[in-house]
Parts: C-alpha cells; structure tokens; sequence
C-alpha cells in the first residue's frame, strides 16, 4: 500500500509562491515595526500603559474566577505585564529580522535565508495560542490563515532547496576533427626541412 504524499501548494492565495513571500515579508516587517512602535509607547506613556493593564485585569476577571482587588496582586499584574510586553517587543525584533531575510531570500531564490522566518513563525504561532485566555475569538482564526501561509512559505523553501541541489543538464563537447590524430607523435610541428611539398 502506497504511503499518501503531501501536496505542496503551487500558490499563496493567487498569487505565485514568489510573489507571495515577497509579500508576506512586507506584511510583516511592516507589523514588526508598528510593534516596536507600539510597545515603545507602552513603556514611554504611563497613562497608556496604565489604561492597558486596567483593560487586561477586567478582561481576566471576567474570564477567571480569581478578581484582583489587593494592591500587592495588582502589582504581580502590573509585573506580569511588563514582562509580557518585553516578550511582545523581543518578538517584533526577531519578527523584524526574519522578515527581512524572507524578502531577500525569496527574492534571490536562497532556501537558507528563508529559515529565520520559518522558525520565528512557529514561535509567533506558539504565544499566539498560549494568549487565548483573553477573549478573541477571530485569534482562531488568525492561526489557521497564518498556518496557511506557512505551509505555502515551506512549500517554496522546499522546490527552491530542490532546485538549487537539482544537477545540472550534461553538457557534452562538440567532437573536433585534428588533423592527423591518428599520429601518437603530433606535436604540431611544422615539418621538416627536407619533407617540402613540391606542386607541379
């Protein structure tokens, strides 16, 4: 019994799997950046900082049977969301960097400059899927779309990777015709001095 074979996509919607990575890097350098913009803002602006964490705590009292009301579990939350935007931040630079091989990597055909990428990715989709505590259901969503895309980027890492390992056409040397090739002892010479042909 024959195993079943994956279908690589030959297109990232309708676009070809070039174009799609290509457009797919720009996506998302350009969501790296307003990332970092963003959490930046966080950091810098007190009030919105505050105005976020106030958001989260009624969103997960809502969501837990646990409400925070004591000033020290508040400052556990208020720690809990420093970290998350730190990790929110590292991710966008590493996002930042993945995407900016996933252009020039699709755009000079580089299987190994598509890594990063793939790997930030997985990792992107991973916290995205341990964040599902907060209320979001269009995040299911987001997921599948994103898995989609991934599985299209391999599926461009994988026929790049073949063709650049693809061996060459044989190129076979035209036969060339020497003059006395038959003579062991043709050293293109000229002839002797004494064997001159002589035309009557």
């Amino acid at each position: 019994m024959r195993m079943m074979q994956l279908k690589f996509p030959k297109k990232l919607f309708c676009f070809e799997l070039k174009i799609g990575a290509i457009i797919t890097g720009w996506v998302h350098l350009l969501l790296s950046i307003l990332g970092i913009i963003f959490a930046l803002i966080l950091y810098g602006n007190h009030e919105l900082y505050l105005h976020t964490m106030n958001y989260l705590l009624e969103e997960y009292n809502e969501t837990t049977l646990a409400v925070f009301e004591d000033q020290d579990e508040k400052n556990v939350m208020e720690l809990a969301l420093k970290f998350s935007i730190g990790i929110y931040l590292f991710l966008s630079i590493v996002n930042l960097v993945g995407a900016g091989f996933l252009i020039y990597g699709a755009m000079k055909e580089n299987h190994l400059l598509l890594l990063p990428w793939l790997t930030s990715e997985i990792l992107g989709m991973f916290i995205m899927m341990c964040t599902m505590f907060i209320r979001c259901p269009f995040l299911i969503i987001i997921i599948f779309v994103r898995v989609y895309i991934w599985y299209c980027i391999w599926a461009f890492y994988r026929d790049t990777k073949r063709n650049k390992h693809q061996l060459p056409y044989p190129v076979t040397q035209p036969t060339v015709s020497v003059a006395f090739e038959n003579n062991p002892e043709n050293t293109n010479k000229p002839p002797p001095y004494g064997d001159i042909v002589t035309y009557k």
